[in-house]
């Protein structure tokens, strides 16, 4: 017989993410008192990276303002250009062209760098959100 796979964290994510927020909230923290990890996997899943360009100006500007610069560059590198100019606008023109500026001159990066550097930024975006601190878009969560 064929066995068949259900599940993983790509639908426990869609699971979480049509529940009431204060809903998957409680079933969040409660699985990461079961499993940690899988509990941040399912997280970073819910909210990817991308998504935190859709939020509201002043929640970029805080993350942006609270994230280290390193890892907002190494975040932006090979990212879509209404997601960079989402992030780059929330700098004042000098800061922003001191950033781009820097950002040439970091030198190709690792995928999986990338993809670090933009999970941070979306705990990140979680931990400030749980601050009150940091909105978390509307349509943020996947569906």
């Amino acid at each position: 017989t064929a066995m068949i796979k259900l599940g993983g964290v790509a639908a426990a994510a869609g699971i979480l993410s049509r529940l009431k927020v204060t809903t998957a909230d409680e079933v969040a923290t409660d699985l990461k008192h079961r499993d940690e990890g899988l509990a941040q996997q399912i997280l970073d899943e819910m909210l990817p990276f991308e998504r935190l360009a859709q939020a509201d100006s002043r929640s970029l500007q805080t993350l942006v303002r609270e994230a280290e610069a390193h890892l907002l560059m190494l975040a932006l590198a090979g990212a879509a250009k209404d997601t960079r100019d989402a992030f780059l606008g929330c700098l004042s023109s000098r800061a922003r062209v001191h950033f781009i500026e820097e950002m040439s001159l970091t030198g190709p990066a690792r995928r999986s760098d990338v993809e670090g550097a933009r999970k941070c930024l979306s705990r990140l975006a979680r931990e400030l959100a749980d601050q009150d601190r940091f909105t978390l878009p509307a349509e943020g969560y996947i569906r």
